[in-house]
């Protein structure tokens, strides 16, 4: 069974005039879904146009504020790359990121893990 991407009780209704972390994964989500916005983590004129493009594409409100449909929107289907996440691993904001990596991690063979350790420090 699969689940519908939900918005978490942590997602704050974003606006134009709001900047910091929330702002940054809002940003990123919008680059995932093809629309190409500077990741600065400041909500400004660009960020809002680029709210009101995606929610007109995925047919929801059209207000150019980030509440828990567009956060759901912005979620749903979003294949994440392990890339991405490093990148913006930041667990002293998202605790739950350091969680998901240890339920990852857990998932993995010993082998797998040595493979990755080795080439990630490449060794030859």
């Amino acid at each position: 069974m699969t689940s519908t991407p939900t918005a978490t009780a942590t997602d704050p209704t974003l606006r134009q005039g709001d900047s910091g972390a929330a702002v940054t994964e809002l940003q990123q989500l919008l680059n995932a879904k093809g629309i190409n916005i500077a990741v600065d983590g400041i909500f400004g004129d660009a960020t809002r146009a680029a709210v009101v493009q995606f929610q007109k594409q995925s047919g929801i409100a059209t207000d150019g504020i980030v509440g828990p449909q567009t956060w759901q929107a912005l979620r749903r289907g979003a294949p994440i790359q392990l890339t991405d996440a490093a990148i913006y691993y930041k667990p002293s904001n998202y605790p739950y990121q350091k969680e998901a990596f240890e339920w990852l991690q857990s998932q993995l063979s010993s082998s797998v893990l040595g493979e990755f350790a080795r080439r990630w420090r490449n060794l030859r």
